[in-house]
């Protein structure tokens, strides 16, 4: 009959499983509000294409208006809903024949606690939308 030995307490395996899951809890800790607050980007920029389906047929001078006002609005929403701090957020819509497209470009930098190491984050959201009239039959 084999006699087997003790187990050890500590083996590979299980170091490894504790340092993974100590950098999948700091990464939750610094990384994933800045994709959240992503996510809430992406949100705004939907209602923003939306939003330029009426604004879309109106006549010129007016039109102009509004998606400026549609613009200033969703830049607006961006900062305070989506905690976007970048002074160089910029925030534009486009209208391509029956294609709208909004798109928002910023950066957030992540500080490291205990070191001097910041991490920047780029990211650009784009959502697009058909604005074709629909004909009701």
């Amino acid at each position: 009959m084999v006699n087997y030995g003790q187990p050890r307490r500590l083996n590979i395996l299980p170091a490894i499983l504790i340092v993974a899951g100590l950098a999948a809890g700091y990464w939750l800790w610094r990384f994933f509000p800045a994709y959240f607050d992503g996510w809430t980007v992406d949100h705004i920029l939907r209602e923003t294409v939306s939003a330029t389906y009426k604004v879309a047929r109106l006549p010129e001078p007016t039109r102009s208006k509004q998606l400026k006002l549609i613009v200033d609005k969703a830049r607006a929403d961006i900062i305070k809903q989506g905690n976007v701090t970048d002074p160089e957020l910029t925030v534009n819509l486009e209208i391509e024949e029956n294609t709208a497209i909004a798109t928002a470009e910023y950066s957030v930098v992540i500080t490291h606690p205990y070191v001097t190491k910041t991490t920047t984050l780029h990211f650009r959201k784009v959502e697009t939308t058909n604005i074709k009239r629909v004909e009701w039959e």
